[in-house]
């Protein structure tokens, strides 16, 4: 009886044996699965800082810029990594506005408590107000807000040598951000280091060579383009050619304050590069109806067994809402503005010979991308 029974666990495990090899585990299927990695960026424009836009937000303590941002709170932080074009230069005092803007520090304070994880720094404004608030710049985000990433300005020459490589889920990603110019200021000798300029096409070929060599993708923030023209100009065009040749994978650029097309780029070899060349303004204090519009890229970077890509991408339009009498601005996606907000947007006082309304900024962001809103 004992050997029948010993027989029959042996037929029983040799049976379970060959089941195991037959019926896929899903232990085998998670760890498939755990070999892909993604990443989903978010990333918006100009956060232009002008004299009304700081006023509006003075509050008995200070400023608070955070209200600018919360119907858009929740899009920033649901992003693995959302980024935003800090246009001005932050002081401590004496605020400033167009042409040589100066503003609160408390833009950074709003900047880090909605969400975003990168700001780029590298603008045609970067030297509005000298060198010592460049680094006053720098320094606040170090002391204040070390896990935010801050691009295109440095505090010395090592750093400034250094390629910014940003890890997440895995995945490398190294970021580069530069400006065509800087309004006529010019950077003192001995401190090139101090702000990233798109004007050396070997040093910028260099910059990208070795990002490469150190990340799984490498993005590229540039400030350029004609400002408030909806097409890219030669420059940029020249640029992003540059760029897709040393193989940069997104380019995501700022400057011109409104929205201009965003499309995929194709090498011979097959290589895919995604540029946008302008997401418009975030936020501004302007008083034109194109600049009213903005968008906000959304994109997904893939790395798995077959190497690492480009997923799905996006450009959701954005308004920025200026309400009665500048006393406040609120940034809304277009899908949740409505024609009674629309209404009530002060750019019917600021420029009462241009129309807007829901519809009409619709139209001009299918006007301007091919892409219904």
């Amino acid at each position: 009886m004992k050997r029948k029974s010993t027989a029959r666990a042996f037929t029983l495990s040799f049976f379970l044996l060959i089941l195991s090899f037959l019926i896929p585990s899903p232990l085998a299927g998670n760890s498939f699965a755990a070999t892909r990695s993604t990443v989903d960026i978010l990333a918006v424009g100009d956060d232009l800082v002008h004299s009304s836009v700081y006023r509006a937000h003075r509050t008995k303590k200070g400023y608070d810029f955070t209200p600018i941002y919360k119907m858009v709170k929740e899009d920033i932080r649901e992003a693995d990594l959302a980024v935003i074009n800090q246009e001005t230069i932050l002081v401590d005092k004496d605020y400033s506005n167009y042409p040589r803007f100066g503003s609160p520090k408390a833009v950074a304070d709003a900047i880090a408590a909605v969400g975003f994880d990168i700001v780029t720094h590298a603008t045609n404004h970067t030297l509005d107000r000298g060198v010592e608030n460049v680094l006053g710049t720098l320094n606040y985000w170090r002391e204040q807000y070390p896990e935010i990433t801050v691009l295109g300005i440095h505090k010395n020459k090592k750093e400034a040598n250094k390629i910014t490589v940003v890890e997440k889920n895995g995945i490398r990603i190294a970021m580069l951000n530069y400006t065509y110019g800087l309004n006529g200021h010019k950077v003192p000798r001995g401190k090139e280091y101090l702000v990233d300029l798109l004007n050396d096409k070997k040093k910028v070929r260099s910059d990208i060579r070795r990002a490469k060599e150190i990340s799984d993708f490498v993005m590229v923030f540039p400030h350029w383009g004609s400002e408030y023209v909806y097409k890219a100009n030669s420059f940029q065009r020249s640029w992003a050619e540059l760029f897709l040749e040393e193989g940069v994978d997104v380019v995501i650029g700022a400057h011109p304050h409104v929205v201009q097309p965003y499309r995929m780029m194709h090498r011979k070899d097959g290589h895919r590069m995604l540029v946008y060349y302008s997401l418009g303004n975030f936020v501004s204090g302007q008083s034109r109806v194109p600049r009213m519009l903005g968008g906000m890229a959304k994109l997904t970077l893939i790395k798995d067994s077959k190497g690492a890509r480009i997923g799905s991408y996006t450009l959701v339009p954005i308004i920025n809402h200026i309400g009665a009498r500048k006393k406040s601005f609120t940034v809304y996606k277009l899908s949740d503005y409505t024609e009674a907000l629309a209404a009530k947007h002060d750019i019917h006082r600021l420029s009462p010979r241009e129309k807007f309304s829901l519809a009409e900024m619709k139209k001009l962001f299918k006007k301007i991308t091919g892409k219904d809103a």
